[in-house]
């Protein structure tokens, strides 16, 4: 029996990922689609959904009888079929190597800038950190994720003063619809992977209250580095905050390379739970260097200045996966009998999302959402109909 946790004891990586310079860059980079100040409408709603599909997941991992207790490994055979977790499995772990790719890409361009070293070299030796970092224990994550938390706050304060904007980096015009649900698309994909696998972050809670500080101190921390973001384009009109940071001083581009530890950590873990619960053979040591190694050859190819489209991907495949879920644990919840999760009602709609997204539209993950929902409606009607 796993002891129960408070949300002090969960909320490093929660707010790992909420201000790290992937936020920072993300906000740069819808300063740079809208050509100036991004609408607070946008921001809001894209809050609002990343609150939900983050609320709907987590509350999973709560202590019975509030959620199942458990990881996503643990309590995905609850809910979705041999073949279902499979597919689900290789998304992640496949998604985790982009993650990786991303964070390290990043912090490894910034280490490069600091040091003097090429680019290749600096991508590597912070990949090298990283995996040798995961096998640290959980308080020493924990206290890591702390410190690197912090930097990343210092991140942010220190654009704010070295980079300020000329002018407000929000406005409140409403702006074109499409640039909205894009932007709305961007925020949702920046949690998309992390919401799907926040079992893995929320397990043992014993009180909801704990969740909602969890999920708070992510999404208002993301739009708040967002917006720094914006700031940064204001001021310099570039999204390649790493490039920005190498004219000012080094201590930004320190910060940077600090900052994404949390996050690069993250996905070596979420991306061996995925990985092993694909082929439960796999040690944790091989199921992370999978992750890793990959993700170092992404890095090294500098994936972090494809953000917004990887963004767009994500926020199609992944969290239809949410509704059918959420859905069946409250009714559980309520005493219903329990019943597995039908393919049909979420692994469609991420198909219709991606397929949308590579067709350019902008409300494609709004479009994935709401297919998987009526699925769902359906789903529930006609296991009604046959009891």
């Amino acid at each position: 029996m796993v002891e129960s946790r408070r949300w002090p004891q969960a909320v490093a990586p929660w707010l790992g990922i909420g201000a790290a310079p992937a936020a920072l860059t993300l906000g740069a980079a819808m300063a740079q689609r809208h050509g100036g100040a991004v609408p607070v409408a946008a921001l809001l709603f894209g809050a609002v959904l990343m609150a939900v599909l983050l609320l709907a997941q987590g509350q999973l991992g709560l202590r019975a009888p509030l959620g199942d207790g458990g990881t996503l490994t643990r309590i995905a055979p609850l809910y979705l079929s041999p073949r279902s977790r499979l597919v689900l499995g290789v998304v992640l772990a496949l998604a985790m190597i982009g993650w990786n790719g991303f964070n390290v890409g990043l912090g490894g361009a910034s280490l490069a800038a600091v040091t003097g070293l090429p680019g290749l070299l600096g991508a590597i030796g912070l990949e090298a950190l990283v995996f040798a970092t995961s096998f640290a224990g959980a308080r020493l994550g924990n206290r890591i994720g702390v410190l690197t938390t912090l930097c990343a706050i210092g991140l942010v304060v220190f654009c704010l003063f070295r980079l300020s904007p000329p002018a407000s980096p929000v406005s409140f015009h409403i702006g074109d619809a499409g640039a909205t649900f894009a932007d709305m698309a961007a925020l949702g994909g920046y949690i998309a992977v992390f919401a799907v696998r926040a079992p893995d972050f929320t397990y043992a809670l014993e009180r909801r209250r704990d969740l909602w500080w969890c999920v708070g101190l992510l999404v208002l921390p993301a739009i708040c580095v967002s917006v720094a973001g914006v700031g940064i384009w204001l001021r310099t009109g570039e999204a390649d905050v790493v490039a920005v940071l190498a004219r000012t001083q080094a201590v930004g581009n320190l910060f940077v390379t600090l900052a994404v530890f949390t996050p690069s950590l993250t996905t070596t873990y979420s991306g061996s739970l995925a990985l092993r619960s694909v082929w439960p053979r796999l040690t944790p040591a091989v199921a992370m260097a999978i992750v890793a190694v990959p993700g170092g050859i992404l890095a090294a190819a500098r994936f972090d200045n494809y953000l917004l489209p990887w963004l767009a991907v994500l926020a199609a495949v992944l969290p239809p996966l949410v509704v059918p879920m959420a859905t069946e644990a409250f009714r559980r919840r309520r005493g219903l009998a329990a019943r597995p999760v039908p393919v049909w009602t979420w692994m469609p709609a991420g198909l219709l999302a991606t397929a949308l997204t590579a067709l350019g539209v902008f409300a494609a993950p709004i479009v994935g959402l709401a297919v998987a929902a009526v699925a769902t409606i359906i789903a529930h009607l006609r296991s009604a109909a046959w009891s």
